[in-house]
């Protein structure tokens, strides 16, 4: 069970490797964050459940720095990445994103998805490109499609390659928004295969989502985001037993 937060200062320990605090965000006249404060070590699987609309991706888009907070700041490896001297295109090659829409190139293969941003971000060799792609791609179960375009694959198929993508960039976090909201529930259990065993190696996570069995059973923490406002927090498993706000306990009675 991972520990409250605050308590890696307590245990002397390094800085969390992700940090918000008191993140608002307006759009216009839409204030969909109020006052978010999270943290992550290393190894944590935080998993963010809520109502549509309550700001999940909003929160998560904020972590990367994809939504600037309007209020507050964000910390990664203790480095305030709202200022504006940051260095973000940096940070974000430490920080994998994958997105409930495949968003993969229709006119190339399955391995130059892959190995593009591998050449023009990481500029590393063509050679060394292709040899990191294929291993990814080996480890979500899609080398054999390496040269297969996008229009040729499944929902899952084409979403366990974004995953590859954004893991041959070796990042520190990886972030998942929705990622199986968009496919036919038999294509679901592939990708959540891959996701179980990233946390099972040890990467940091941030989910959202609203597949409740994962959240329950993979995640390490859980936040339930509802109108902008983190309104419970703590481990999975005994917010499912005993959820301690009405609000909890209504939208859990309504997704299991």
């Amino acid at each position: 069970m991972t520990e409250p937060a605050g308590s890696a200062h307590a245990r002397g320990a390094r800085e969390p490797l992700v940090r918000l605090e008191d993140v608002h965000k307006w759009f216009g006249n839409l204030h969909v964050l109020k006052g978010v404060d999270l943290t992550m070590d290393q190894r944590d699987v935080v998993v963010v459940v809520g109502p549509s609309g309550g700001g999940k991706s909003t929160l998560l888009r904020c972590v990367s720095m994809l939504e600037v907070p309007t209020i507050g700041r964000v910390f990664f490896e203790d480095r305030d990445i709202t200022d504006v001297r940051a260095n973000l295109n940096e940070v974000r090659t430490h920080i994998g994103i994958v997105f409930q829409a495949y968003n993969l190139f229709p006119h190339m293969t399955t391995l130059r998805n892959v190995t593009l941003a591998l050449e023009k971000v990481l500029d590393l060799p063509n050679d060394e490109a292709h040899d990191r792609a294929m291993d990814q791609l080996a480890k979500v179960g899609m080398g054999h499609k390496a040269g297969a375009f996008p229009g040729q694959l499944s929902g899952g198929q084409q979403q366990r390659v974004a995953i590859a993508r954004a893991l041959a960039m070796r990042p520190k976090v990886m972030l998942f928004d929705e990622v199986t909201s968009a496919l036919d529930p038999e294509l679901v259990g592939e990708v959540l295969e891959v996701m179980i065993r990233l946390a099972g190696e040890g990467m940091t996570m941030m989910v959202v989502t609203h597949e409740m069995g994962f959240a329950r059973e993979v995640g390490t923490r859980m936040l339930f985001l509802d109108d902008g406002v983190v309104g419970e927090e703590g481990e999975p498993k005994e917010m499912f037993r005993n959820p301690k706000s009405d609000r909890l306990r209504q939208f859990l009675e309504k997704v299991l």
